[in-house]
């Protein structure tokens, strides 16, 4: 059973795109996803069925004002506002481009996760209103507001559990194909701004725990682990490098797994159980 794992990563969320695309090439057949922050965009959407080249055109329509809008909360309530940005116009536009509204729609299992705001603890839904989860598990601390469920705030599921593995195996996968597109990669020189500052850090705690995950699950599943060398000048907030990134996330896919699997897509070549590969360098177009 073959599980896909997306991760957050903003913007550079478009190179799962490619990977998906490469998937689809090689005929492995996906039986889960799991998908965190962007990540469970991109997997409601294969999960719903919408082909390889009908994600790439809804990630090529995207900009950045579909995403960001400054939350008018901050003209009256100023630092007491709870997010620089307004959820509403990305809310809207997931209504408009997903062909489904609830996890029992779709063609193929999904969990989406996110974070409890109180308790710290990642939170899952495998069932229920679709957009709802999707808007919690983006709802990345001081951009976004934190999104009401139950009795409880759930915010950005990137922050307790980015790269779900554990979710993935917990479900009865033996074999979960995942790609980074958020790597904490060194800086030359400080860090400056408030914002930048709060991004690196959170980058690092979530870098920490996906390498903590990592040591942990190998051997006890095969890990086909995908990191693409995402040009870093391309900023997680900004939306113009779709073509770069989704031929980025193909062309890493593709040169990993081709002679890996099997002509029906169902079987892995024999390999180490942890198959983490590095790929070349993708510029950002």
């Amino acid at each position: 059973m073959t599980a896909l794992v997306l991760c957050g990563g903003g913007s550079r969320g478009a190179v799962e795109v490619g990977l998906y695309r490469a998937l689809v090439e090689l005929g492995v057949c996906i039986v889960l996803i799991v998908g965190t922050s962007v990540g469970a965009i991109n997997g409601a959407a294969i999960a719903a069925g919408i082909s390889p080249d009908d994600l790439a055109r809804l990630w090529k329509a995207l900009s950045r004002r579909d995403v960001f809008t400054l939350n008018p909360q901050l003209f009256w309530k100023l630092i007491w506002a709870d997010s620089l940005y307004d959820h509403r116009p990305l809310r809207g536009f997931l209504e408009r481009r997903l062909p489904v509204r609830r996890f029992e729609e779709l063609a193929i299992p999904l969990v989406v996760t996110g974070t409890d705001f109180q308790s710290g603890q990642p939170v899952y839904w495998r069932e229920g209103d679709l957009l709802d989860a999707i808007m919690a598990s983006v709802a990345v601390p001081g951009l976004f507001p934190p999104q009401i469920v139950g009795d409880g705030q759930v915010v950005d599921g990137g922050i307790s559990d980015n790269v779900p593995i554990d979710v993935a195996l917990a479900e009865g996968a033996d074999t979960v194909v995942f790609m980074l597109c958020a790597c904490c990669e060194r800086v030359n020189g400080p860090v400056r701004g408030l914002l930048r500052i709060l991004r690196r850090a959170v980058s690092i705690a979530i870098d920490r725990k996906y390498h903590a995950d990592i040591q942990h699950y190998t051997g006890g599943a095969r890990l086909i682990v995908l990191e693409p060398a995402i040009d870093r000048a391309i900023d997680p907030l900004d939306f113009t490098h779709s073509d770069a990134l989704i031929e980025c996330g193909y062309v890493s896919a593709m040169a990993a797994l081709k002679d890996r699997v099997d002509v029906a897509g169902t079987r892995w070549e024999k390999e180490p159980s942890s198959g983490r590969r590095k790929d070349g360098a993708c510029g950002a177009g």
